[in-house]
């Protein structure tokens, strides 16, 4: 039983589309040897990233191991007895690569926010002449 006969159930179920030996010649795959075209193809829609650097999300994720944290302390007495002593393990190590993810995320952030601002003096003195 081969995969391209069809006979196949698990792929004959799947939604995904099937790449086929036509689009391998697509101009926009990268084969060797054929032309790449400057832009998307023809009715697509370049992407492009999203306006959020995360900042937000990695610093309540911190937040909260870092309560976890103070939770385990409290009860780490209860939590050597039962043999979790692991879960304050645990939310210590997420609340210190939660704060080196901060540090990330910031310098990204600040990173964005440069090359934009010098995007945006370019276009001003490009505009003024």
């Amino acid at each position: 039983m081969s995969l391209s006969d069809g006979s196949d159930p698990a792929a004959s179920n799947s939604s995904a589309p099937i790449l086929t030996s036509d689009d391998a010649s697509s101009p926009h795959t990268g084969v060797p040897g054929e032309e790449a075209s400057a832009g998307p193809p023809a009715g697509e829609i370049p992407l492009e990233p999203l306006p959020y650097d995360g900042v937000a999300s990695v610093a309540v994720g911190t937040v909260l191991w870092a309560i976890a944290s103070v939770v385990g302390l409290v009860l780490l007495d209860d939590l050597r007895a039962d043999g979790h002593l692991w879960w304050l393990a645990t939310a210590l190590c997420g609340c210190g690569l939660g704060l080196l993810g901060l540090w990330v995320v910031i310098r990204r952030r600040n990173r964005l926010r440069a090359v934009a601002s010098g995007q945006a003096s370019s276009r001003s003195s490009s505009a003024a002449r």
